[in-house]
């Protein structure tokens, strides 16, 4: 059976335009026939949309992408299908619904699918919340090992974040999108969480490593991309991999060249090392911003992108600000390892 005018007209007497929870009907190969103003909300159309595929609207992935032609030809699952779905724009943030897709029996044969309805529940607030509290307890105990304080790592997702959003409102690279800005605020206090599988002996280790102990040390990179491989966003990954690898191509794990490095990783890298020239160490006083400003100009085409370097040229009072208002408090606690520019 295959819906019709009057087939939706009968079917809207039961689900109301009007009603609350975002919804469609859909054809028995998934493209949408009907759908209320709360799915037009919800997926923020401005344009018709029928005859669109639900994959456009909610793409699946992992088992639930797997799973999705499997339980809706399934008896056992009633022909249904329950799972989580994504919906990515370029200027809003990424929206996670739970799907539910039941069968629409043809009026004649009761076992003849004629079509579907889908109903869809925004859980994109719990799902981010449950996340960041999951891997913030990963940077927690990552940071009882490796000596640096909360505002250090504040102050980088604070930088990195600035960064993103310049080139947001710039329009000119495409990746950077609203989701990009949201998660490099988050995640870029993650890249030196592989340092909670650094021998602690190495870590707060007084004076310059050996370099067998420097070989050591590398591996935070690797031990960081290794942990942070559940995290949904790739982001997560190519920050904790490749903030120490150089725009010239002499840094590590693996030595990437120029636009081979992630993006994520180029803003973190500036951001990391500008804080890190800021800070008082055991091995060295704190710079001035002047000091650290002319350093990262230095380190233009070597250590960094330069498009990058003139951003931060314009942003550099912004960097002087954040500094400012989150110094560190005194602390008994030192941090040992110098960065490459120290």
């Amino acid at each position: 059976m295959e819906w019709n005018a009057e087939s939706i007209i009968d079917f809207k007497a039961f689900h109301h335009q009007e009603s609350a929870v975002p919804q469609s009907i859909l054809s028995a190969d998934l493209r949408i026939i009907w759908h209320n103003r709360a799915f037009q909300e919800l997926f923020r159309l401005e344009e018709e949309v029928c005859d669109e595929h639900i994959g456009r609207f909610a793409a699946f992935s992992g088992s639930d992408q797997r799973s999705l032609f499997h339980q809706l030809n399934d008896p056992d699952t009633g022909y249904s299908f329950s799972g989580r779905g994504e919906s990515q724009f370029q200027h809003h943030s990424k929206l996670y619904t739970d799907v539910l897709i039941i069968p629409l029996l043809s009026k004649d044969q009761e076992e003849a699918i004629g079509g579907y309805c889908a109903y869809f529940h925004d859980v994109s607030a719990d799902y981010k919340q449950n996340l960041k509290a999951i891997f913030s307890g990963l940077l927690q105990a990552s940071l009882m090992k490796d000596n640096d304080t909360g505002q250090h790592i504040e102050r980088v997702n604070q930088y990195s974040a600035l960064m993103a959003e310049e080139l947001y409102r710039s329009g000119t690279i495409l990746e950077v999108n609203l989701d990009f800005v949201e998660n490099i605020s988050f995640l870029a206090a993650m890249h030196d969480v592989g340092k909670i599988g650094i021998p602690d002996d190495l870590l707060n280790k007084e004076g310059p490593l050996e370099d067998w102990e420097w070989e050591i040390m590398k591996t935070h990179t690797l031990n960081g991309a290794y942990i942070l491989a559940s995290y949904p966003d790739s982001m997560a990954v190519e920050i904790a991999r490749s903030h120490h690898e150089r725009w010239d191509g002499s840094g590590y794990p693996y030595g990437l060249l120029g636009s081979m490095i992630p993006l994520s990783a180029r803003i973190v890298t500036i951001a990391d090392v500008y804080d890190a020239l800021r800070t008082k160490r055991s091995y060295k006083d704190e710079m001035s911003h002047a000091q650290a400003k002319e350093l990262i100009l230095l380190g233009k085409e070597t250590q960094f992108d330069p498009d990058l370097v003139e951003l931060f040229k314009d942003l550099e009072p912004d960097f002087e600000r954040i500094y400012a208002e989150m110094v560190d408090r005194p602390s008994s606690r030192t941090q040992t390892l110098p960065t490459e520019l120290d």
